[in-house]
């Protein structure tokens, strides 16, 4: 059977009994609609507890999938909540194991206690494919991964995603795949891969961070972990400048080098490659390979016609939902810590060429964000989710699920990435593989016997020896 869903999560209970809860996306990975049985068998010896929609043994316990409605889609979607004796090998204080598979109509779940083990990892083959396989970590909604595919030269053999929600939009994308949802330190098989995309939280180069130092160590030893358990050729690790100046990734390169010797990295602003938003982010490639190295060259910004606004708007047919602009300005001047905010790109028409970077938090009121102004100047409105996607470039094959709220579905997009950035440094990764496979060199795993000298290609462009 296929594998399709890990998912890690302190054990539930109920009148401190131990349970097991599968919520909507173990449930609907799995297949299930409400009503359904659930045959139960419960192996204590292996700790362990498995729930199929088929007959397991003649001694199968039976419970019925329950079901939870949908305010955002007005949908019941399916939920397992059963607790009882028979499950007291489960400890109240540990983490447990998740695990989907499928196969045709046959669906088997399996509950066990989380066990992870720091010293050693665990890689899965990957599936046959003649395309470029990639792993991504913290992968959010899977944005970055439907550019990826979109270029027609990648595969996605995993995502990693702690967040639920965004773990449930990579599943309705991506039905096929293989999906961890939890934290990274608990994530301890990877499928092998040949690049692996890296999406680390930037709170900690935010000002408005949270995530303290200890924290993010942790996560960085994660990281590195799941990287060499992938055995990737390429790493590409997508982040804000500041991210690039702080301990954790200095921690995590260190870690890194003796398996990545070849670094190189660029910032690129989005809005340089046809985007009419601003998003600088810095870019960094890595290589396990000199050759991959050498063959790689990051993609300069294309000479293009530059759009205005008004080419990424809905149809004047299209309702939209406006606001006065007279309480907006009311409430901006009512704060003293706004006074210094310079509003020329806060409400812009059609004519505009150029918004402001459009962040997680577009839909709060805020003067570092761009809204739409009415031809009378009178009212506001904020730019429509199919409007961010084509600022975005984000493809037409990538969607949300019906369940997923309005606020949340902006949150994603405004933690992604520029597509049109994004699949020119595929295509150029793609290229470094295909000009080595042109050279009959993918059937040949070089391997470095001498001493490797650790080089890094610096923003400017300078070259430097790692020490």
């Amino acid at each position: 059977m296929k594998t399709l869903l890990k998912k890690v999560y302190a054990l539930r209970k109920k009148n401190n009994k131990p349970g097991v809860w599968l919520q909507h996306l173990v449930c609907e990975t799995a297949g299930l609609k409400e009503g359904d049985p659930l045959y139960i068998e419960v192996d204590e010896e292996r700790e362990e507890i498995s729930l199929q929609n088929k007959p397991l043994s003649e001694d199968d316990y039976v419970i019925h999938v329950s079901g939870r409605l949908n305010r955002s889609s007005g949908v019941r979607r399916p939920l397992v909540d059963s607790a009882g004796d028979r499950y007291s090998f489960l400890s109240l204080e540990d983490k447990v194991e998740i695990t989907v598979y499928r196969k045709g109509n046959l669906s088997r779940i399996v509950v066990r206690p989380l066990e992870y083990r720091l010293k050693s990892t665990c890689t899965i083959p990957a599936p046959k494919d003649e395309r470029i396989t990639f792993t991504s970590i913290c992968a959010g909604a899977g944005i970055g991964t439907a550019h990826l595919a979109s270029c027609g030269y990648f595969t996605p053999v995993q995502e990693i995603e702690l967040e639920t929600d965004s773990a449930e939009v990579i599943k309705h994308n991506f039905p096929g795949g293989y999906l961890f949802n939890g934290d990274l330190r608990d994530c301890h098989e990877t499928v092998q891969s040949d690049m692996c995309v890296v999406s680390l939280p930037c709170n900690q180069a935010s000002s408005l961070g949270d995530l303290e130092g200890n924290v993010m160590d942790d996560l960085i030893l994660a990281t590195a972990k799941i990287i060499k358990s992938s055995k990737a050729s390429c790493l590409l690790f997508e982040n804000v400048p500041n991210f690039y100046q702080q301990d954790c990734w200095h921690s995590l390169k260190e870690l890194l080098m003796d398996d990545y010797p070849y670094f190189s990295e660029k910032q690129i602003e989005s809005w340089d490659f046809g985007s009419i938003a601003t998003r600088r982010r810095k870019y960094v490639v890595a290589f396990r390979e000199r050759d991959l190295f050498e063959n790689f060259q990051w993609p300069s910004a294309p000479k293009l016609r530059r759009k205005k606004l008004k080419d990424f708007l809905d149809g004047k047919r299209i309702e939209q939902e406006w606001k006065p602009l007279d309480k907006w300005v009311d409430s901006f001047n009512s704060r003293n810590a706004w006074s210094d905010r310079n509003l020329d790109k806060t409400f812009v028409t059609g004519e505009a060429k150029q918004i402001n970077c459009i962040p997680k938090r577009y839909r709060g009121h805020s003067a570092s964000s761009s809204y739409i102004l009415n031809d009378a100047g009178t009212h506001w409105r904020f730019l429509s989710e199919s409007e961010l996607f084509r600022i975005f470039d984000i493809p037409d094959t990538f969607s949300f699920p019906d369940h997923t709220s309005i606020t949340r579905r902006y949150e994603m997009i405004g933690q992604s990435i520029c597509g049109r950035v994004f699949k020119a440094i595929g295509n150029k990764i793609a290229t470094s593989f295909m000009k080595r496979a042109l050279k009959g060199l993918n059937n040949v795993a070089r391997k470095v016997k001498e001493k490797v000298e650790p080089i890094s290609i610096k923003d400017n462009g300078q070259l430097e020896l790692i020490i």
